[in-house]
């Protein structure tokens, strides 16, 4: 659980202590993108690794309410918000895609 908590809360704190972006457009619901899937994989598999249930639907549709540059950063910046090694301050996500990433928490069970 620790892990998946820090992912998330790495992710969620990135955001927040970034500037505001813009809204590109979000990646929509209806089949996503490999981008997309990859941040889901990394999500569940950290969750898994942790004993978290979470619902991996749930994630997969908060995922790709992503705008492609709000997904982008999460995607190039992965490995290290998983690891921790980002320099979280350094990413530039909207507004729009901090709210969204806070709303993963919701795809835990019993939350």
């Amino acid at each position: 659980m620790k892990k998946f908590v820090g992912l998330v809360v790495s992710a969620v704190a990135v955001i927040g202590l970034s500037s505001c972006g813009g809204d590109d457009g979000g990646i929509g619901s209806a089949g996503g993108s490999g981008d997309a899937k990859k941040v889901t994989d990394a999500l569940v598999s950290s969750a898994a690794e942790s004993d978290v249930t979470i619902d991996e639907a749930c994630v997969s549709d908060v995922v790709n309410k992503l705008s492609a540059a709000d997904l982008t950063l999460v995607v190039d910046n992965l490995e290290g918000l998983v690891d921790g090694s980002v320099d979280m301050t350094a990413l530039d996500i909207s507004d729009e895609g901090i709210a969204t990433l806070e709303s993963t928490f919701d795809c835990v069970a019993g939350s």
